[in-house]
């Protein structure tokens, strides 16, 4: 054979084999049809899920963006340094026990009101942080919220086992005992809202359970399921899965009697804990969940009608160990107010979304 036949005969032997490698190597690199399931983050350009129609509402699928824009710009509404004296915030830590910082606070009109336990009070600051009053509570009081008409509620679900009500100066108005027939265990309660003119405590983050009047008069038993939005339109409850890191939402529409939506809301992994789930005035659902990494609080603003999102923020977390019962609180005009424990104090922040 001649030395140009052989050349030729190696050529196309060369050719032959690259031809099956190509083959083979795009028979193994062939698309893989996507996951179905519902944790995967989408672009945000993906079409929304489409709707899952039910008996009595809609299961919809609200996925999370890629990234959450930081609130840096958060103003600060109250800055109080650790203390006992006028103005100041009380912080425990003892040696044997968990150390606690102001344990809830609550918006009221434009008063920030700021349960200080530790120092035995609660202490209200207007709109520009100034300190206008405090009054008493006990150091074992671990919620507040306020009634339309400014009467004070105060949670002790753990030592006197009550909700005591007070008017906007602290002067007391009555007593509402927790009952266990209606509440279960007290010391399982997990906040006490106020709806109109009576008084509820939420039961292990489910049912809220009627209690009484803001009058301090007892009440006939009722539950509530889920937090009364401001606005009275609806009962909301969420739970969250922290393996897939989906808050599902549902939403109950009190006129209709029946659910008006259902939604599962993505949020960045690992989703460690539900820290907001509250309304302003118009409706708007503020759901806020500790996670990502680093972990800050992710907050989706969602429209009362359908549950989609109408905005997202995402907000620092505290970096010390005072436990707290209630970390953010949601006014009637939609400012969120969040509060950050520092080695020096407590700041109250400000931030609105969308």
């Amino acid at each position: 054979m001649s030395t140009r036949t052989r050349q030729l005969a190696i050529m196309v032997a060369i050719a032959a084999l690259a031809a099956v490698a190509w083959v083979a190597i795009s028979r193994d690199s062939s698309p893989v049809p996507p996951s179905a399931n519902v944790s995967d983050p989408v672009a945000d350009d993906t079409p929304p899920a489409a709707p899952r129609t039910t008996a009595s509402a809609t299961a919809l699928i609200e996925e999370a963006p890629p990234t959450a824009h930081e609130e840096e710009d958060a103003g600060v509404v109250v800055a109080a340094r650790w203390g006992s004296r006028r103005g100041e915030l009380g912080r425990l830590r003892p040696q044997e026990g968990n150390p606690e910082g102001p344990m809830s606070f609550v918006r009221a009109g434009d008063d920030l009101l700021v349960l200080d336990q530790v120092n035995a009070r609660v202490s209200r600051y207007d709109a520009k942080g100034n300190l206008r009053r405090s009054f008493d509570a006990t150091e074992t009081t671990q919620d507040i919220a306020v009634a339309k008409d400014g009467t004070v509620a105060l949670l002790d679900r753990l030592v006197d086992k009550t909700v005591r009500l007070v008017d906007k100066d602290g002067r007391a108005i009555g007593t509402l005992p927790l009952p266990e027939d209606r509440v279960g265990d007290p010391g399982l309660v997990t906040g006490v809202f106020v709806d109109g003119k009576d008084v509820y405590v939420e039961k292990e983050h489910g049912a809220l359970a009627r209690i009484g009047s803001v009058d301090g008069s007892p009440a006939e038993p009722a539950l509530l399921t889920g937090r009364p939005s401001k606005d009275g339109s609806l009962l909301i409850m969420a739970t969250l899965s922290p393996p897939e890191a989906v808050v599902t939402l549902n939403a109950f529409d009190r006129k209709v009697g029946s659910l008006r939506f259902a939604r599962a809301i993505q949020f960045p992994r690992p989703a460690r804990q539900v820290m907001l789930l509250d309304t302003d005035l118009r409706g708007t659902i503020y759901l806020g969940v500790l996670g990502g990494n680093p972990p800050m609080v992710q907050i989706a603003c969602l429209d009362p009608n359908d549950g989609h999102a109408i905005g997202r923020i995402a907000v620092p977390t505290s970096e010390v160990p005072e436990e707290s019962f209630r970390d953010f609180s949601v006014g009637d005009d939609g400012a969120i107010v969040l509060a950050l424990r520092t080695d020096d104090g407590v700041e109250y922040r400000s931030a609105r979304c969308p």
